[in-house]
């Protein structure tokens, strides 16, 4: 039904889109949506007619929405005038109902639904698996629940349709139980390297301005997985490292191209690491899950000793920020699950700990995206109805499941608000998570390393350093 619906609504003139209803990267995403939204502009009669006929369809088809067909339904919603409307005038009503597992209820799970533009209601169940949740505007919605250890859930009809419940003004909604499912990563192969043809593909010297004289040793990995091929893998050791050195590991995941942030990775290796480092795949678009299955099997082949012996990988920090904070926050349930190897603490840069209230952001005209991350936020769906993608980008709903954090984040943050960091925080000190914060107003969303560097982000540089030592228990003076 699906593909009958896009083989129907796809071809529109000369705005061919892509004929599997799939985006092969970020940049085609934006380069549709920017094309589809030119074409509103100018009125194109038969483009507009086929958005209708796909914003009806939406309501009519019992499948998961892609990331283009998310684009051109929110690109239609605001052409019809139906993307945001005023809020209701009636009372608002609560939503209760069990979440379980096995039979047993399960406490400490959050339930939630969401608004059309992202604005979260959300409850957590007590010993009884109970929830309520209340205040919520009258409609209809598709409720989702999460607890640590457990996947999320969003519930459906006999179906497979959403499994919409009706909030009636002033009214008490009971919703059918939940029965949460663990978390589950799939298996990797035994003999990972091979499995996923790893290749070293080049070797270099890196140096970088800070601290003074830091000098590294670059080695580029590719590996192949999931149909995609992955270059994106770097290792960063110290210049003068001994080949029976076993050093502390970093495993950084870039928001961008990894090769743009080596001076970062110098930096950090010059302080006596190993820096494991990658950045998304272009390939895999939003699918969060799938950037971080590529993480997993980059920190697995770390750990298993094929990126060098030089790895003392019994003991990881990991670091990650803002778009790729959400990667690593699906990476360390993974790791959680499956029990491969500890990960003594993590480090958030400017990173996403709650996709709902930032998706209410991005509505509210609040964030200044990229242009070419202008469609990212849509490419997820409607999270009234497709809540599931906004929860899998939202540690704050499953902090008790975390590490000991550092977060870190700047005030004049426009891409990712600082209310982002302020959340984590206190759902992390909520669940008793050990949680360390440096908040400053000074430089832009992205740490980096240059000559013009400012007093806090020498101060940030450190302050990762020093958090990982004590995780890490390394002991090495810092300038």
């Amino acid at each position: 039904m699906c593909a009958l619906v896009w083989s129907i609504v796809t071809p529109v003139g000369p705005y061919l889109l892509v004929a599997d209803g799939t985006f092969s990267d970020l940049h085609s995403l934006h380069f549709a949506g920017s094309m589809i939204n030119n074409c509103l502009k100018v009125n194109c009669t038969r483009f507009v007619l086929l958005l209708k006929l796909l914003w009806l369809s939406s309501f009519l088809v019992a499948c998961t929405p892609t990331p283009q067909a998310n684009v051109i339904s929110y690109l239609a919603a605001k052409q019809f005038g139906t993307l945001t409307l005023p809020p209701s005038p009636l009372p608002s009503g609560t939503l209760t109902g069990l979440v379980f597992y096995n039979g047993e209820p399960i406490a400490g799970a959050t339930v939630l639904v969401a608004e059309r533009t992202g604005t979260p209601h959300a409850a957590q169940t007590d010993a009884q698996g109970r929830y309520q949740i209340v205040d919520i505007p009258p409609g209809q919605y598709v409720p989702a629940a999460v607890a640590p250890g457990f996947e999320e859930i969003a519930l459906t009809d006999w179906f497979g349709f959403p499994g919409l419940v009706t909030i009636h003004p002033g009214a008490l909604t009971t919703a059918p139980t939940f029965t949460l499912k663990r978390h589950t990563p799939k298996p990797l192969p035994q003999q990972l390297a091979l499995a996923t043809n790893l290749v070293l593909t080049t070797t270099a010297v890196t140096t970088a301005s800070f601290p003074a004289g830091a000098m590294a040793q670059v080695q580029a990995y590719q590996f192949e997985y999931a149909g995609a091929q992955v270059d994106t893998l770097r290792v960063y050791l110290p210049i003068s490292v001994t080949a029976e050195a076993k050093l502390p590991m970093l495993f950084m995941v870039y928001p961008t191209d990894v090769d743009l942030w080596s001076a970062v990775s110098t930096a950090y290796a010059a302080q006596g690491y190993a820096m494991v480092a990658m950045s998304p795949t272009a390939a895999r678009g939003v699918d969060i899950n799938a950037h971080a299955d590529d993480a997993r099997v980059a920190l697995t082949l770390a750990r298993q000793g094929a990126l060098g012996s030089n790895i003392d990988s019994r003991k990881v920090v990991a670091l990650g920020g803002s778009f790729s904070s959400a990667i690593m926050h699906r990476l360390l349930a993974d790791v959680t699950a499956t029990g491969d190897g500890a990960i003594a603490g993590w480090v958030t840069v400017g990173g996403i700990s709650n996709a709902l209230s930032g998706t209410a952001d991005f509505y509210a005209g609040r964030l200044e995206i990229p242009p070419r991350y202008e469609y990212l936020i849509p490419a997820l769906g409607n999270p009234q109805y497709y809540p599931l993608p906004f929860l899998r980008f939202s540690p704050v709903y499953t902090a008790a499941q975390l590490p000991p954090t550092l977060i870190i984040h700047t005030a004049v943050d426009l891409v990712t608000p600082i209310e982002q960091a302020y959340q984590l925080e206190a759902a992390l000190r909520a669940a008793n998570v050990p949680v360390e914060v440096f908040y400053y107003q000074d430089v832009s969303h992205y740490l980096q390393i240059d000559a013009n560097m400012s007093d806090e982000a020498r101060a940030m540089f450190y302050l990762a350093a020093e958090f990982a030592d004590r995780m890490l228990g390394h002991d090495t003076p810092r300038e």
